[in-house]
């Protein structure tokens, strides 16, 4: 499974988090990022906001976004991640749409929109009846469009080179990989390449890379028993070793304490 990636084995997902940061990806599928309690800043598209507790990102298909929680302790949302398939009536408004605007506000959610959310985390830890995700999914989408102004997709936003790197490392991150195999791939100077992730992502191509590796591997240590040690390789870390001192640094923790204390909020 590659949660939260361009690849997608299960169609649902909804679950609370406390902490939470992702580089820059993409899927196809409807997020919905509900903020809980403190702060989480969301990159969609072009645009970063800042949301506090009660805001909500819309992420529609295939949209570049990312997030940051600035205090993993503090910071608490609840992810819906849904397969077009539940969305019903509105897939074709999904699929050929992006929001101006992805951001709402606390004051702007209908109260509906809070209530469907929560309930589909609850049902699927319970794993009760999937049944009610259709309904639930597309109660919280005829609650957000009238607060969303869209614009129509062009082609062009398919071909932009930022799209193509996060789609290319979205793919290959458990590869051995290089700025120079990265440039070579999808046809562009390394150097121009280079110039773009400090430009256009904010961080060098071995920060962006190990980035998209660690959220991966976190994934893997809250929703699996996997040894520590494969979850290295399968991410991509050319050692165990190298994937300890990578996560003690972005996290401040050991792999195996960040694993007890998500399985234990998943109790």
């Amino acid at each position: 499974m590659k949660a939260f990636l361009e690849t997608r084995e299960e169609k649902f997902l909804a679950q609370q988090s406390r902490g939470f940061s992702f580089a820059l990806h993409l899927h196809p599928q409807l997020e919905l990022l509900l903020v809980r309690s403190g702060e989480l800043t969301v990159y969609i598209r072009n645009q970063a906001k800042t949301l506090t507790a009660g805001s909500l990102a819309v992420i529609f298909p295939n949209q570049i976004h990312s997030y940051d929680a600035a205090d993993l302790s503090e910071s608490h949302i609840t992810m819906v991640i849904s397969d077009l398939a539940y969305t019903g009536g509105y897939i074709d408004t999904l699929m050929n749409h992006h929001p101006v605007n992805p951001f709402i506000c606390a004051k702007q959610l209908h109260p509906n929109i809070h209530y469907a959310i929560e309930e589909m985390a609850k049902e699927h830890k319970t794993a009760r009846d999937s049944s009610v995700y259709a309904p639930l999914i597309q109660l919280v989408i005829a609650r957000v469009l009238p607060e969303l102004t869209l614009r129509r997709n062009r082609s062009s936003d398919y071909q932009e080179l930022t799209w193509k790197i996060v789609h290319y490392v979205n793919e290959h991150f458990s590869q051995p990989l290089t700025l120079e195999t990265l440039a070579r791939e999808i046809g562009v100077n390394k150097y121009h390449l280079s110039h773009l992730f400090s430009e256009k992502i904010g961080q060098n191509f071995r920060s962006y890379l190990s980035g998209i590796r660690l959220s991966y591997a976190c994934s893997m240590l809250s929703e699996t028993n996997r040894s520590v040690s494969d979850i290295a390789e399968e991410s991509g870390f050319e050692s165990q070793r190298t994937f300890f001192r990578v996560f003690q640094k972005k996290y401040g923790t050991t792999p195996l304490k960040y694993r007890r204390s998500k399985q234990q909020e998943l109790r």
